[in-house]
């Protein structure tokens, strides 16, 4: 098949958007290609219709577990063998991913960057077949980009084992220096760099300067009463208090953040992309895969501290063409707030060192020990053992990342796994001699096929339901038949997972580069003065947004900045004339108006309406404004 029938057969779109023809091609031909997309562009497709087209598996490198997760599912929906290697799996799950990727047929083999490093996953990448090497989320390989991620540079590595595949790199957001750091880290050999137009035409990108951002959240929620929406926060905390304000004022809001269980954040997304809850209060764990095309507007509650995150909430609006406002918040103390909060984010070397060593006693790994082992993180449980502020310690963790020494994954939940660890024979032995476990091995080994050979994801409650059996009995038959070695088992987590990058070293010996720790610190600096700088310039923000990104753009004439320069270009009486006109032949309400009238604040749109009505010249009726 051909890359358009490919397309046809597994996503059942006819054409290609613009660019990813392009890109798809080039891939397939066998070429090195760099893809800047915006969020919403469609960047999956671009290396997996070449991963279906070209011989051999197509191995993905990819920085989350959702992401990961998010992918593999939505190819299993279309027919594709998948899987994914994370931190979290047992070294056993591994090998049988990674034997399923040499001998199964396997299209794609999603891998964490971490693995790459290990000798389990070299010794069998050496013998796979492999199509293509697609890296996703490119901007976490340079050091300049707001998401780095270390074990990123080791991945041109893999092109020197299998030096004729081609490399297809991916990312939404990328600055010229980060899109020339993708390039030379990744070694790509005369890349064919094919760019999207990050203007969106369609969405507007306003920052007002308030005295009370709540009182600003519930007024535009009212005036976009009954559309679809996100307000941003950036603490779990204050998700919950924006939620219950919109809540007591009679909005329909749901909240979304990453301390929630996985059942949880599901019904709300569900309730959500279903129409059941109006607004999403949310911090930036909502964005993965979220893509509900009629959301009408974005509002900012806090902003993020850089502009590639700031990029993509606000591009979560708007996808069906239509036009959607980007409405951020600033009160006065909000900017020198940021400022510490950037501040906080690298503590002194020594706390980092003492929280490295609190995370080994806490997991009771010794010295020499720990080498590619993964283990769930409480953070609340950690820091009250040990005495730490809970921010402190999570940046301590985080730069125990950029330091190679750790990888912090965030908080995901993961099912558990099980398969069974002896042969039919044996099993049925044991069933004889253990009346008791039958039920539950025969609904396992008739309801997943292959269970005896891979690892099958289960639902407790589910099995508990079916064979009418207490949820705490069905735990303990499942670790008598893991103690008994009948069952290799993974249970279900949904806690951030630390993965351990070397063997715990003695204090004396663990070192903390400072020129990481430094150059870090300067370029989120760097990066907060362009945030603070889009907060506050007096330039149109979508001029100020593409420049950023190395891209020209002209006034969109709808954010804030162009909406107060264009009330100066306007008489009383053109604005008159022009309202109504636009009441001439149709009834309006207000938002409809205020929608269409942007180059007017809301309150001049009131005061207009208010002056035409003592005039009589327009009539209010059922909701809705008409001429006289």
């Amino acid at each position: 098949m051909n890359a358009t029938e490919i397309l046809k057969k597994y996503w059942g779109f006819d054409s290609f958007r613009l660019n990813q023809g392009d890109i798809v091609a080039n891939a397939i031909n066998g070429f090195d290609t760099f893809a800047l997309l915006p969020t919403g562009g469609g960047k999956s497709i671009c290396f997996q219709v070449p991963g279906l087209a070209r011989e051999g598996i197509c191995i993905v490198v990819s920085p989350l577990i959702a992401l990961m997760q998010d992918q593999v599912k939505n190819l299993h929906q279309r027919g594709i063998k998948a899987a994914a290697i994370t931190s979290g799996m047992s070294r056993r799950e591994i090998d049988i991913i990674l034997d399923n990727a040499k001998f199964g047929g396997m299209k794609f083999l999603y891998v964490s960057p971490e693995r790459l490093k290990t000798e389990l996953f070299l010794t069998r990448f050496k013998q796979m077949h492999v199509g293509l090497i697609a890296v996703d989320e490119a901007h976490c390989i340079s050091e300049w980009g707001h998401d780095f991620r270390p074990p990123y540079l080791d991945i041109h590595e893999l092109r020197e084992i299998h030096k004729n595949v081609p490399i297809i790199a991916v990312t939404a957001t990328a600055t010229e220096r980060v899109k020339e750091d993708i390039k030379n880290q990744l070694k790509l050999r005369k890349p064919k760099v094919f760019e999207g137009d990050f203007t969106r035409s369609n969405i507007s990108y306003e920052v007002y300067h308030v005295k009370n951002k709540i009182n600003a959240i519930l007024s535009y929620c009212k005036k976009f009463q009954g559309q679809s929406g996100i307000v941003y926060c950036q603490t779990r905390k204050d998700t919950k208090e924006v939620a219950k304000l919109l809540m007591a004022n009679q909005f329909s809001a749901g909240i979304y953040n990453g301390g929630m269980d996985n059942e949880s954040r599901k019904k709300q997304l569900d309730l959500w992309l279903n129409d059941k809850i109006r607004i999403m209060v949310a911090t930036n764990a909502f964005g993965m895969g979220i893509d509900k095309p009629d959301v009408r507007f974005v509002l900012h509650y806090e902003v993020p501290n850089n502009l590639e995150a700031y990029f993509q909430e606000a591009g979560r609006s708007g996808r069906d063409g239509k036009a959607s406002r980007n409405l951020a918040f600033i009160e006065q103390k909000d900017i020198p707030e940021m400022e510490k909060k950037l501040v906080d984010q690298f503590p002194p070397m020594d706390f980092v060192k003492t929280v490295y060593r609190a995370l080994c006693n806490h997991f009771s790994i010794a010295i020499g020990s720990g080498k590619n082992e993964s283990y769930g993180l409480e953070l609340s449980s950690f820091v009250k053992k040990y005495g730490f502020q809970p921010l402190q310690a999570f940046n301590a963790l985080k730069i125990l990342s950029l330091n190679k020494t750790i990888t912090l994954d965030d908080a995901i939940f993961q099912p558990t796994r099980l398969k069974f660890a002896v042969n039919n024979k044996t099993l049925y032995n044991f069933q004889i001699k253990n009346e008791k476990f039958d039920p539950l091995i025969s609904y396992l080994s008739r309801s997943f096929p292959g269970i005896f050979e891979n690892f099958k994801k289960i639902q407790e409650k589910q099995i508990a339901e079916k064979l009418k059996m207490q949820f705490s009995e069905l735990k303990r038959q499942l670790s008598t038949l893991e103690n008994q070695g009948i069952i290799d088992i993974e249970w279900q987590t949904d806690l951030p997972q630390v993965y351990f990058m070397h063997e715990r070293l003695p204090d004396e010996y663990l070192r903390i580069d400072a020129a990481i720790y430094a150059n870090r610190k300067d370029i989120a600096w760097d990066k907060f003065q362009a945030m603070k700088h889009f907060l506050t310039a007096d330039e149109c923000r979508s001029v100020l947004l593409l420049r950023y990104f190395g891209q020209e753009g002209k006034p969109c004439g709808k954010c804030d900045y162009c909406l107060a320069q264009n009330e100066k270009n306007y008489s009383d009486e053109e604005l008159t004339t022009y309202l109504l006109n636009l009441l001439k032949d149709e009834s309006l309400t207000l938002l409809e108006i205020q929608q269409t009238m942007q180059i007017l604040s809301s309150q001049q749109v009131q005061k207009l309406l208010n002056w035409l009505l003592d005039e009589e010249k327009i009539i209010f009726d059922h909701g809705k404004y008409r001429s006289a």
